[in-house]
C-alpha cells in the first residue's frame, strides 16, 4: 500500500509543480519558524535548535519517489560545496529505519538525516500538511522561512541558482 501511494505521489509530483503551501502549513514564507523537533533513526529526539543561527534547508521525500531521487545528487553536492558556509541541510524522510538502511549503503545522503516522520499525515494527525515530495524548506540565519516549494531541484545548473539564493540568506 505504501509503495503504491509513493508511486502515485511520485507521478503526480512530476507532472505538477506546486507551491508546498496551505493555510494549515506551520511554515508559511516570509513567517517565524516554529521550534522544530524530530525522532531520529534511532528513536531520540533530535531538535533543529543546534543548526539555529544558520541557514536551514529542509528536505522532506520518500523512497520511490522519482523526483526525489533525482535531487539527491544535486543535495549532496550542495551540501558538501557549501559546508563552509552557515548553511545546513537536513534530509526528512517517512520511511523507517528497516527500510532506509539498505537504500542510504546504495544512495548515500551527505547531510543531517532523520526519518520515520509522518509528514503526510498518514498516520493521524501531522505537524506537517506536505502531501508533495519532494517538498524543499528553507528557514535563513534569523529564522524566518524563505522557500516552501513542492518540485525537485535538479542539476547544476539549477543547483548554483538554489545556492546563490541560500548564500543571500544568511
Amino acid at each position: 500500500m505504501m509503495n503504491l501511494l509513493c508511486i502515485l505521489f511520485s507521478i503526480w509530483s512530476t507532472m505538477f509543480t506546486l507551491q508546498a503551501q496551505s493555510v494549515t502549513d506551520p511554515l508559511p514564507i516570509g513567517k517565524n519558524a516554529p521550534v522544530l523537533k524530530f525522532k531520529d533513526m534511532d528513536g531520540k529526539l533530535l531538535s533543529l535548535e543546534h543548526l539555529k543561527g544558520n541557514v536551514i534547508v529542509l528536505n522532506f521525500w520518500n523512497i520511490g519517489c522519482t523526483g526525489c531521487e533525482q535531487e539527491r545528487q544535486t543535495l549532496n553536492w550542495l551540501s558538501d560545496s557549501l559546508k563552509q558556509q552557515p548553511v545546513k541541510f537536513v534530509s526528512i524522510t517517512m520511511n523507517k529505519k528497516e527500510n532506509i538502511a539498505a537504500w542510504l549503503s546504495k544512495h548515500p545522503v551527505t547531510y543531517e538525516f532523520v526519518g520515520n516522520v509522518d509528514f503526510m499525515g498518514l498516520r493521524g494527525p501531522s505537524f506537517f500538511t506536505y502531501n508533495c515530495m519532494p517538498t524543499t524548506v528553507v528557514i535563513d540565519s534569523k529564522g524566518v522561512v524563505r522557500y516552501n516549494q513542492c518540485g525537485p531541484i535538479v542539476g547544476l545548473e539549477e543547483g548554483k541558482k538554489f545556492a546563490a539564493q541560500l548564500t543571500k540568506w544568511q
